[in-house]
């Protein structure tokens, strides 16, 4: 059986569209070409990059120390690499409109909708359709739907381990309460944002790899997200 490999990472480049409380992402020439090539032995030369930004801009995965403040709580380094290479499936709410905050009973009638079900340790990824709809946009920022406490509740109570949204939230933009990161710290779970269009997997089960970097103590980190099918 072949496989096939669905990136579902979003671009890194300066101007990209953040959630609101983050700086903005920095991509600056350290060395070129041009630079290097008098310093070294001809023909060699090399180009590199400088990149600054937050361990939670683009496609990323939020640590659990991220949102919990309690001493031991874990940073990303310290999070099993098993949590980021799971089974998964990807549930389709693309019908409903921008700034929904997701039911039980929406999450319910998704599965239903493809015959799919929770499984303990799998990965729950939401297709809204935000990131096709407002990509590059403002409305990228502030028109996203996300989950309940009680949808995340009931998510995570079935066994997920990380749910991921194509938006900067797992939350619904405007909230000031955050359930489904609440729910996160409570269970002690992960949680993905920034994803790329999911459409391309809507109603299927699949392997998920969402590897983040092992920055110390860290909150978060970039992610390369894939989906891979057996076909």
């Amino acid at each position: 059986m072949a496989q096939r490999l669905i990136d579902l990472t979003q671009p890194i480049f300066e101007g990209m569209v953040l959630w609101t409380g983050h700086p903005p992402t920095k991509i600056t020439v350290h060395a070129t070409h041009e630079s290097t090539a008098p310093t070294l032995t001809p023909p060699y030369s090399f180009t590199a990059e400088t990149i600054q930004m937050t361990t939670h801009a683009g496609t990323h995965v939020d640590s659990i120390s991220h949102i919990d403040p309690r001493s031991g709580a874990p940073s990303i380094e310290q999070i099993p690499l098993e949590w980021f290479y799971t089974e998964a499936i990807c549930i389709d709410l693309s019908h409903l409109p921008p700034r929904t905050e997701y039911s039980v009973a929406d999450i319910e009638a998704a599965l239903a909708a493809h015959n799919l079900s929770i499984k303990p340790g799998d990965t729950v990824l939401i297709h809204s359709g935000h990131y096709a709809r407002t990509r590059d946009t403002p409305a990228y920022a502030s028109e996203y739907s996300g989950l309940s406490r009680e949808a995340a509740e009931f998510i995570y109570g079935a066994g997920a381990i990380n749910i991921g949204a194509e938006a900067p939230s797992v939350d619904v933009a405007g909230t000031t309460l955050y359930p489904a990161h609440l729910v996160c710290r409570e269970m002690q779970r992960l949680n993905t944002e920034n994803l790329a269009d999911l459409s391309e997997i809507v109603g299927k089960r699949f392997r998920y790899l969402g590897l983040p970097l092992p920055i110390r103590n860290g909150t978060g980190s970039p992610i390369r997200a894939v989906a891979v099918l057996e076909e």
